[in-house]
């Protein structure tokens, strides 16, 4: 009776220690952090502060460090073995997991290859071929479509007229909680219309009546418009609360 007990609780522990893997979610929220260049060039404006209020220009660099916020949605219905750090295909799960089972408590029988006699080494060589069989996944069901919303914008220089920008983009996943990607992004940023630069630079911007601007305001459509502007980036992303919760039962 002892014996039975103690079995039942070793089979339960394998359990638990053993081929638990888990169903990651399709879609994923996490943050990333990476290099951004955009393919238009950007001004920013100023006035100078003597009497002339002559008009400024200032090239804004198209580099920039961002930090994102990133929704992902997984190509791929995959799950995670954790203790062996892979993917498998949500569809095999319950067949990896039993293998991992049998090939755990079969080498508890064992102290070593060495020691094994030539039945049990095939056998063994053969759970672990099954095992691999099935974390075969394939890389595009390692890929996600992502979409990212800018929130810090690094750059060498400071704008006043920059707006919040993002873009979509497609990732690769490393681990369960890590992938790389890159995205084509596109932001809206506050520009003086073209022939107000083209006619005023260096020099005072008309008000009418006889007076000149002497302050700049984006809010003032006369002077600016919000130009679209794009761009690429490349991100190294880590997302959270990865994993689906276990099914009841």
């Amino acid at each position: 009776m002892k014996k039975i007990i103690f079995t039942l609780i070793l089979l339960s522990s394998i359990r638990l220690a053993f081929g638990q893997t888990a169903d990651l979610n399709g879609v994923t929220f996490g943050f990333g952090a990476g290099y951004s260049h955009t393919h238009d060039r950007t001004y920013d404006y100023s006035l100078t502060t003597d009497k002339d209020h002559n008009l400024k220009l200032q090239p804004l660099s198209k580099q920039a460090f961002v930090i994102s916020s990133v929704i992902m949605v997984k190509l791929g219905k995959i799950a995670v073995d954790q203790n062996a750090n892979t993917f498998v295909k949500q569809s095999k799960t319950s067949v990896y997991n039993s293998l991992i089972q049998q090939k755990y408590h079969f080498d508890r029988q064992n102290d070593s290859l060495e020691n094994q006699g030539k039945a049990n080494f095939l056998k063994s060589k053969k759970l672990d071929e099954s095992v691999q069989g099935l974390t075969g996944v394939s890389f595009w069901e390692h890929l996600s479509i992502n979409l990212a919303l800018d929130l810090v914008n690094v750059a060498p220089d400071v704008s006043f007229n920059k707006n919040i920008n993002g873009g979509i983009g497609l990732g690769y996943f490393i681990t369960e909680n890590l992938q790389v990607a890159a995205f084509y992004d596109v932001s809206r940023i506050s520009q003086l219309r073209d022939y107000i630069v083209d006619s005023y630079e260096n020099k005072p911007i008309p008000k009418g009546e006889g007076t000149n601007y002497n302050a700049l305001d984006i809010k003032d459509t006369n002077l600016f418009y919000n130009k679209t502007i794009s761009g690429w980036s490349f991100k190294l992303i880590f997302s959270l609360a990865n994993k689906k919760a276990p099914k009841a039962g």
